[in-house]
């Protein structure tokens, strides 16, 4: 492995409290040759109405959005938003986002080598709960696979993503859906949404009752039939289109 990307950054969203989980990951990262940044998460319980409003907008959501957003999935959009305005701010080419429940594969620097070998991308995910297929794909060696989906995966938990990625996400000024819908609804601000496989993260269970107790909420109503028929209509389309074009994202 060639020591010299480590230079690749990479942020963890980590709650303060979460002590254990932040020293988890990020040693696995270290001992795998990459360094590595906390980015300190936003806790929704711990939100007043009025910053709630600063980024959430209920009526939108329940306008346009199958269910309500839980106070924890608000404050998960607002993690990843405020690390996608500090990437704008600080003119962050490109970057690592991860969520801090994750098991790391030892394959790891690779992906990230051949992401930095890419051109053209915006999003990349590298982790999928579900292992939704791939339409197209592209080897990128004999084991690593570049890839486009129909159906985006539903998970915000470690994807790459670039400046250009970073601006057409802020486009939504106020959300109203959770963070992963948001991304697998593309084409609504034209992102592009490749993957690489095998994928370098999967799930670390033993935290999951830790996230659920700190950082959740239970939803405010139960879905209505027309909010569930809309939704599901919306996401029918959408997963009609090709989430990136392949052919811009080759290598160097």
């Amino acid at each position: 492995m060639d020591r010299r990307m480590n230079s690749f950054p990479i942020f963890i969203i980590n709650m303060k409290s979460s002590i254990d989980r932040w020293e988890s990951t990020s040693s696995r990262l270290k001992a795998l040759g990459l360094s590595v940044t906390r980015f300190d998460a936003t806790v929704g319980c711990e939100l007043s109405e009025d910053e709630i409003k600063q980024w959430y907008d209920p009526a939108a959501n329940r306008k346009h959005h199958h269910r309500n957003l839980t106070i924890g999935e608000i404050g998960c959009y607002i993690s990843h938003k405020r690390l996608w305005q500090k990437m704008v701010e600080d003119e962050i080419p490109y970057c690592l986002i991860l969520e801090d429940d994750l098991c790391i594969d030892k394959t790891l620097p690779f992906t990230l080598q051949h992401i930095e070998q890419l051109h053209g991308w915006e999003m990349i995910k590298l982790f999928d709960n579900r292992n939704n297929r791939f339409i197209d794909s592209k080897s990128l060696d004999e084991s690593t696979t570049l890839g486009n989906f129909l159906k985006v995966p539903n998970c915000a938990a470690a994807y790459a993503l670039n400046l250009s990625g970073a601006k057409k996400l802020l486009k939504r000024k106020l959300f109203f859906r959770a963070v992963d819908i948001d991304m697998q609804i593309h084409s609504e601000i034209g992102i592009s949404v490749a993957g690489i496989r095998p994928y370098p993260f999967t799930q670390n269970n033993a935290f999951n009752s830790e996230i659920e107790a700190v950082n959740s909420g239970r939803h405010s109503n139960h879905s209505t039939f027309w909010r569930n028929l809309k939704f599901r209509v919306k996401m029918y389309f959408e997963r009609k289109k090709l989430s990136a074009d392949l052919t811009r994202i080759t290598s160097l």
